[in-house]
């Protein structure tokens, strides 16, 4: 499918209901590629659009997708499977946005836009959804180079413990 086809007009897709959904490649997301180790595999995502009781609207975004992560202890490359859902509230031209102070954990306003294009809210969505520190369940840290393993600083606090007990 093309880019173009992910371009709505946010109020009028939020009103009638409208969803999109899609499968995009992980290399197709510019910023979520530089991130990973391999930009490999395919994002599903649904985009619906939904108004609310008080004629509130809002985009309500779902992606899924494993992604290749470098492990923040072994450094390896790893599996990470990512699922993510938001809720973003569609504010109109000429309303001012939610007061900012007022923290809202349903949704994020952004602004309605009538060419809104969709791809960047969903590689957003995945971004936030990514861990800061990725790890392996269960790894070892890598060896310094030459394979030795350093000693800890903290070694000679414990052996000096082990020999005041002794002492008496």
């Amino acid at each position: 499918m093309s880019r173009d086809t992910y371009v709505i007009d946010s109020l009028v897709f939020a009103r009638e209901g409208r969803q999109k959904a899609g499968r995009e490649p992980v290399s197709g997301f510019e910023r979520l590629s530089s991130l990973v180790c391999a930009p490999s595999g395919d994002v599903d995502f649904t985009v619906t659009g939904v108004q609310n009781n008080q004629d509130e609207s809002f985009l309500e975004i779902a992606a899924s997708c494993t992604l290749v992560l470098r492990c923040e202890r072994c450094l390896e490359a790893m599996s990470w499977p990512v699922e993510v859902s938001g809720r973003l509230l569609l504010v109109p031209q000429g309303k001012p946005m939610p007061d900012e102070d007022l923290e809202v954990d349903e949704y994020d306003p952004i602004r309605a836009d009538s060419a809104l294009e969709v791809l960047p809210l969903v590689e957003e969505e995945i971004l936030l959804g990514m861990p800061f520190a990725p790890r392996h369940e269960h790894c070892e840290a890598p060896l310094p180079l030459g394979g030795a393993v350093k000693k800890s600083p903290f070694a000679v606090l414990e052996g000096l413990n082990t020999t005041r007990g002794t002492e008496k």
